[in-house]
């Protein structure tokens, strides 16, 4: 049995898949980001899946794509990390972006990730070539969940919120200081934290303060993460995946089509695409 793990920062999708019986069950757990946390933290996520643990004597191969996973040593550790928890399986692991273009297509496009975190690739039918270094939440990810919950968090301790939308926002979150304060220096999985506070984005969005925040985000997202693949663009279409970019899309086929960039996809979660193209491969 085949156990396949896509796993942003604040959610992990899993689908246990048998050859003969199909789809066994699906599951999902916190996100399991090594650059975020420390093994025992990753050990105790998947603990806490009975579904998982129920069945990791009977697993024989997982494939982990991962947030945080784009270079050997993540690779290696999370590897080790499974290992551990599935003693009798063949381990796999990929970065999130290979998730992302096998759950959305087979044929060659760009295709950015817009979830907690954001990030880019060109496809070309056979080979994934990345053309920007990640570097994470604190300076990168444009327009991601943990963007906006920057954003947010910025314009309301600056005051520069107007008073209804302070109101919504303190009511909706603790925004107690000294909390706050724990938990973006304190606790771990810090961009999972910042992203909790983009659903007010999403659910406020006709307000033209918040519509002036997700414009300047997608904004950055074609700036940054889509103009180094321009000259392909020309060619292949553009695809999103993330489940910011799924409630974005509108805001986000405005900017493309002002760029003249044509979007073929938004796809809130490939883990379903993915394992069908695995289990027919």
């Amino acid at each position: 049995m085949t156990l396949t793990a896509d796993s942003g920062s604040t959610k992990c999708d899993w689908i246990l898949v048998d050859e003969e019986k199909g789809i066994i069950f699906k599951s999902r757990t916190k996100g399991i980001n090594p650059k975020l946390l420390n093994p025992k933290q990753i050990i105790q996520i998947i603990e806490q899946s009975t579904e998982i643990i129920q069945m990791k004597e009977t697993i024989t191969k997982v494939n982990f794509y991962g947030a945080g996973c784009g270079d050997q040593k993540s690779k290696d550790g999370i590897k080790d990390i499974l290992t551990g928890v599935f003693p009798n399986a063949i381990i796999k692991v990929e970065e999130d972006l290979v998730a992302a273009v096998h759950g959305t297509t087979d044929k060659p496009g760009v295709i950015c990730i817009v979830g907690t975190g954001s990030n880019s690739c060109y496809y070309d039918g056979d080979v994934i070539e990345r053309r920007i270094t990640s570097l994470g939440f604190l300076i990168m990810d444009d327009g991601s969940g943990n963007y906006f919950g920057k954003e947010l968090l910025r314009a309301f301790f600056f005051a520069k919120m107007p008073l209804i939308l302070q109101n919504k926002f303190a009511k909706a979150f603790n925004l107690n200081e000294n909390v706050v304060l724990e938990h973006l220096y304190e606790k771990e999985n810090v961009s999972g934290y910042l992203a909790q506070f983009a659903v007010f984005i999403i659910e406020n969005r006709s307000h033209p303060f918040i519509k002036e925040i997700i414009d300047k985000g997608v904004f950055e997202i074609f700036e940054n993460l889509i103009i180094p693949y321009a000259k392909e663009l020309k060619k292949v279409p553009l695809h999103f995946v993330g489940t910011i970019a799924y409630f974005l899309q509108e805001d986000i086929l405005q900017e493309a089509n002002k760029r003249g960039y044509k979007v073929s996809s938004f796809i809130r979660s490939p883990i379903d695409n993915l394992i069908t193209r695995l289990y027919n491969s």
